[in-house]
């Protein structure tokens, strides 16, 4: 197609986007086929494939928008579980990705996507669908299959959420890191499910993200800069709220001026806010301030109560910044009635407790803690949500009652649902006449501007009703509109995809209000398979007929997206029962457990998995997942806080680096006047001690230079107090958390990423090693348990410790459960000590948790913890003892740029090994060397040192003959040392430290490159690595083993 209409730059800008993209999906797909069960590589490959699809609608490019639609809908249904992995589909896939590329490269040679032929693919993907997406009938009612077609289109163009709701939910603070091995739980061997009990509860932040959305609006902040001040500042002082209400509430006897101290936070931030603009935060740090003055006046004494209270609110500020859009200057904030108005009670006199929705909440989780005991306890309440839904069902006149679980007016959803309705429809009216009129006259700027508004009064009709995959896939298709308004795209090439998304849009509206009994076959209501939605417990009881229709109100009730449907297929046809007018609404579940997100994700049927019900607190994402963009935003600080002496002596260096440079320019003045009679001696005596001079300055700035990139760790562990307080309640321990070298300092790109790790390491400290009180007891351990969280130099590195004084870990209960997992074989068990056991603990889907909570316990975390670390260039090891508790150590470095190293041969190659991870060198007769549990070892001043031969662990072939005496380098992984042996030890030198990049990034035993003063590439050692290597393989001195070999690693 012609492209005259386009901006070139944002031609090549998809040109190479969707590159990315396909690389992105073609390995994945590789990797998909080896492990099918994996949902985090199927939303890996998902995402990029749905962005290729609506970029190129945008762009007008039909073929490639229509390959990648039909591309995104057979993923869609793999990931909804409707399909399983095949060797069909995934050679179907990749046909169709090797001619996404193939028009890709046509557009960027030829400016058009050529005659590639893709109806064949289509074809083919069309017949997979036909034959795989319908879901299985539950016992024989085959008719039923091809009624949930009609619901093939619209849901697959929805993006959501990366976890799949199958998965039970975790606390949100260790997401960030989870999600990416969430795949791992799913291969936990069922052997222990029968004693693993499971317990939710719905934390302040969990709830403040279902808030629903009001309008964005514009701040009065004057330009990006002040925004970003006024964010960091916001940030530093909820810090400060939440440490402050926490000593509070740990000592609130005397403590005036802490309470002032709180009040002023509050007072500042509430005078920031309104200088931009943004009334929610101004209104609701105005109610706290207000609360608090009560507290300073001796009116209110501080409780636990009004602890939590502030707690919360501390949580929806958090919330309210993170919604700021600093390049827009706009924020899209949520409602906040609930807290001011809980807050506006506690000034009056009335009773100081966290909102009643949020109560009711928990409440309503913690009743959900087992599946079938859900089932039980929410009978009666579920009988008359059936009731009350099933004339909704049969009659599609009648308004239809949509269950809404948070804190709207309960008994209200009618008119609200009917509200809903009218606004939607008239907003839908305008929208087509407006695109009727693009059709005629692409560029008629009312219409475009209609269009907009009318996509954007959509979305926040959605995000009212809660109805998020809507909201979110409406504010998709408002962007587009808007990006094509501001570039001045002629509309005409638009209207068909504009027109193509509406309709989307209207089908998943008209299935969230009415679910899908309305497209479903009127001859055949009672052999409609039930269709809950993925977060409804899905109970079946074949073996006892009288239970299935309880089974069945319970798919009902709490799928707020298909109740009327659920009703009407699984409610024989003969006894309808009538509504009762007066009877009381029933209680909803979890305000998250309802969000009606299932129009856009139909649930797999529930005869595919009746042993594994889902959990009902799961739908807690998507409010999450449609916060996230606005948190993604300020997840890293782009700038730091330095100390002006630091730059005051930047400034020193930069006079001095200019007085040196004017001494070259004089030396080099000095020879040109001097001709033949210059005095070398003395020349060169002048370029020394510049020489000497200049490489000073540059260590001094250099060191500056760091120092200013470095941050105290403060700003990390700031964040676990709350932490800690938080899971001790919900676990119903007492844990006391003790902070110790917050100053330390480490690279500001460190700091930003070991948050994470040390969440899951705390969370396990806290559930899985501190014990119940009666157990400390009895063992002798005072009732409150201890959590000590250090931080401290050591060399050229930092550690970070975790310990605390629970009950240990067993190695040997370590070992009996990696086999029985199937982690390693009895005979590999045999060969490990108890340090290598405790090395278990890191491996993908490893727990020996007997009790699977909320907080941890699936073992989908500890491995992402090691590889987050080991991306950092560090380490992390673990000491335990039994009945006495574990220490989990992280070794970071100071920096990820330089460092210093010491070089050494290997088989005619150079190789960097970390200084800081050297012990010592040293020279060993070969004849010294012994055989100790089938490895070589020497003994070096009373030590049993393990010796192996660096060329074996790199797969180098030997190109001398072994030595008579033997040069080794002894490196030190945390306390444990090794001995490896070199061809020849060369010198110290500092390095500069360069990724290998993808391609080379899984080489065992190497972290690194660094390029020398010749231009010359030299690998850099990982010393952790090598180590595990040598222990867990074993190679001898003089075998001339095989193992290990990266011949990669010698042609750098």
């Amino acid at each position: 197609m012609s492209q005259e209409f386009f901006d070139p730059e944002l031609f090549a800008d998809f040109i190479a986007e969707a590159k990315e993209h396909l690389e992105t999906i073609e390995p994945n797909l590789l990797e998909l086929e080896k492990a099918p069960d994996n949902l985090a590589l199927l939303n890996d490959i998902f995402r990029p494939m749905h962005s290729l699809k609506g970029a190129s609608g945008f762009l007008g490019l039909n073929r490639i928008n229509q390959l990648a639609h039909k591309s995104e809908n057979i993923l869609d249904e793999l990931r909804k579980g409707t399909m399983v992995v095949t060797s069909e589909i995934m050679d179907v896939i990749l046909a169709s990705t090797d001619a996404l590329r193939q028009m890709i490269d046509n557009l960027e040679s030829t400016n058009a996507e050529g005659e590639v032929e893709i109806g064949h693919i289509m074809a083919q993907i069309d017949a997979i669908m036909a034959g795989e997406t319908a879901p299985q009938p539950v016992a024989a009612e085959p008719e039923a299959a091809p009624q949930p077609e009609v619901l093939v289109e619209p849901a697959s163009v929805v993006e959501e959420p990366a976890i799949s709701d199958e998965q039970p939910t975790v606390d949100e603070a260790a997401e960030a890191y989870s999600e990416s091995s969430n795949a791992n739980a799913a291969d936990t061997p069922a052997a222990t499910a029968g004693n693993e009990e499971e317990f939710t509860a719905m934390s302040g932040k969990d709830w403040v993200q279902t808030l629903p959305d009001l309008p964005t609006y514009t701040l009065t902040a004057f330009g990006e800069g002040h925004l970003k001040d006024f964010i960091d500042e916001s940030n530093d002082t909820i810090e400060n709220l939440t440490s402050s209400l926490l000593d509070l509430e740990e000592n609130p006897i005397g403590r005036d001026e802490l309470v002032n101290d709180i009040f002023r936070f509050f007072h500042n931030m509430k005078g920031n806010s309104g200088i931009i603009g943004y009334s929610e935060l101004n209104s609701l740090t105005h109610e706290a301030e207000t609360l608090l003055n009560n507290v300073r006046q001796g009116k209110i004494t501080p409780t636990h109560e009004l602890i939590d209270l502030l707690l919360l609110v501390v949580d929806v500020l958090e919330a309210l910044v993170q919604r700021i859009n600093i390049e827009a200057g706009s924020a899209t904030p949520f409602n906040i009635s609930p807290v001011v108005k809980q807050l506006q009670e506690a000034q009056t006199g009335g009773p100081i407790s966290l909102p009643q929705e949020l109560l009711d909440a928990q409440a309503n989780q913690n009743g959900n803690g087992d599946h079938h005991d859900a089932a039980e306890s929410q009978g009666d309440a579920e009988q008359e949500a059936s009731e009350q839904e099933t004339p909704a069902a049969t009659d599609p006149h009648a308004p239809v009652e949509v269950v809404t679980p948070t804190f709207f007016a309960v008994g209200a959803e009618n008119d609200d649902t009917e509200a809903f309705r009218v606004t939607v429809r008239q907003q839908f009216e305008i929208i087509h006449a407006a695109l009727e009129t693009l059709k005629k006259d692409g560029s008629h700027k009312d219409s475009i501007d209609a269009l907009y508004r009318c996509l954007m009064a959509v979305k926040n009709a959605c995000g009212f009703m809660e109805f998020e995959d809507i909201k979110v896939y409406a504010e998709r298709t408002a962007g587009i509109v808007d990006q094509g308004r501001i570039s001045g795209i002629d509309f005409e090439l638009m209207v068909d995809l504009l027109d193509q998304e509406v309709s989307i849009i209207k089908d998943m509206v008209q299935l969230a209000l009415d679910g899908p009994a309305k497209a479903a076959a009127p001859s055949a209501p009672a052999a409609a398979p039930a269709a809950p939605a993925p977060t409804a417990p899905a109970v079946e009881k074949p073996a006892e007929p009288e239970a299935e229709p309880k089974a069945e109100k319970e798919q009902a009730a709490p799928a707020p997206a298909a109740p009327a449907s659920t009703a009407a297929q699984n409610t024989p046809a003969a006894a309808p029962a009538a509504p009762k007018q007066d009877a009381p609404a029933p209680k909803p579940a979890a305000p998250a457990a309802a969000k009606p997100a299932t129009p856009a994700k139909p649930a797999a049927p529930a005869a595919a998995k009746p042993a594994a019900p889902v959990k009902p607190a799961a739908p807690a994402k998507p409010a999450a997942q449609a916060a996230a963009p606005a948190a993604e935003n300020h997840k890293g600080s782009s700038t730091i806080r330095v100390d002006h002496e630091r730059l005051d002596h930047l400034m020193n260096l930069i006079g001095e680096l200019i007085i040196n440079r004017n001494r070259y320019t004089l030396i080099a003045r000095s020879l040109e006047d001097t001709g033949h009679d210059v005095d070398i001696s003395q020349v060169a005596q002048s370029l020394s001690e510049t020489t000497y001079a200049m490489a000073r300055i540059s260590d001094d700035l250099q060191d500056t230079i760091m120092k200013v990139r470095m941050v105290p760790v403060s700003s990390v562990f700031s964040r676990f107090p709350r932490l800690v307080r938080d899971l001790s309640r919900k676990s119903g321990k007492e844990v006391d958390l003790v902070m110790e070298g917050e100053e330390t300092e480490l690279d500001k790109s460190v700091v930003e990423v070991i948050g994470d790790p040390l969440v899951h390491l705390i969370r396990n400290s806290v559930d899985h090693g501190i014990e119940p009180e009666d157990q400390r007891l009895a063992a002798g351990k005072p009732a409150k348990g201890k959590v000590v969280l250090r931080a401290f130099h050591k060399g050229n590195s930092v550690a970070i410790e975790i310990e605390d004084d629970g009950k240990g870990i067993d190695p040997a209960k370590m070992r009996e459960v990696a086999i029985r997992k199937g982690v390693i074989t009895p005979e590999e068990a045999a060969q490990l000590d108890d340090r290598e056991s405790l090395e278990l603990i890191f491996a993908p889907g490893f727990s020996s948790a007997e009790k699977i909570t909320d907080i941890s316990g699936r073992g989908v975390g500890m491995d992402v913890v090691r590889t987050n670390i080991k991306n950092l260039k560090g380490s992390v090891s673990t000491y335990s003892e039994v009945g006495k508790g574990t220490r989990f150590t992280l070794s970071l470095p100071l920096t990820l740029a330089i460092i210093d190293a010491l070089m050494v041969n290997v088989s005619g190659q150079m190789y960097a090994i970390p200084l800081d991870a050297v012990s010592e060198t040293t020279k060993i007769e070969a004849e010294r060397l012994t055989d100790v549990k089938g490895r070589k070892a020497v003994t070096l001043r009373g030590e049993v040192l393990g010796v192996v031969e660096l060329s074996e662990m790199l797969g180098l072939p030997r190109t001398d003959p072994l030595p008579d005496v033997l040069s080794v380098v002894v490196i030190h992984d945390n306390d444990r040392r090794l001995g490896l042996v070199v061809d020849r030890l060369l010198e110290r030198q500092e390095i500069v430290i360069k990724p290998l990049g993808a391609y080379l990034g899984d080489l065992k035993g190497i972290s690194g490159a660094t390029i020398m003063g010749d231009g010359s590439v030299i690998l850099i050692l990982d010393p952790h690595e090598i180590y595990i290597m040598a222990t867990s393989k074993a190679p001898s001195i003089g075998a001339g083993g095989e193992q290990g070999k990266q011949p990669v690693s010698v042609r750098m």
